[in-house]
C-alpha cells in the first residue's frame, strides 16, 4: 500500500500537470514550479506515513474474517462482505482520527 499511495501521488501530479498543460496552457515547468510553492515535504509525509497503517490493518482485518470462512461459497462471500465494510469504516475513522492528530501536531 505505500508504494501503491506513492505511485498514485506521482500519476496525480503527473495526470494534472498534463491536464493544466492541454486546457489551461500551463506548460511543465510552470506546474513544477507551482507544486514546489503549494505542496511541502510533509504533505508527502503525512500520506506516506498513514499508507504503512492502514495496509497493516487492512489485512488483519482481511486475514481474521478469512479464518472465519467455514466450508461453503456462501461463507466465503459473507465474510469478504464483512471484511470490506469493516476495512471501509476502520479507514474513514483512522483518517479522521489521523486528521486530528497531524492539525494538534502542526503537519
Amino acid at each position: 500500500l505505500p508504494l501503491l499511495t506513492f505511485f498514485a501521488d506521482i500519476m496525480g501530479l503527473v495526470g494534472g500537470a498534463a491536464i493544466a498543460q492541454v486546457l489551461l496552457h500551463i506548460s511543465p515547468l510552470q506546474s513544477i514550479d507551482r507544486l514546489r510553492q503549494a505542496v511541502d515535504t510533509s504533505d508527502a509525509f503525512v500520506g506516506l506515513v498513514k499508507a504503512p497503517i492502514f495496509a497493516f490493518l487492512i489485512a488483519a482485518i482481511g486475514c481474521m474474517h478469512g479464518m472465519r470462512v467455514s466450508g461453503s461459497a456462501e461463507s466465503v462471500g459473507r465474510e469478504t462482505t464483512r471484511a470490506v465494510v469493516k476495512s471501509i469504516f476502520v479507514v474513514i475513522v483512522l483518517g479522521a482520527v489521523f486528521s486530528i492528530l497531524f492539525e494538534k501536531l502542526g503537519l
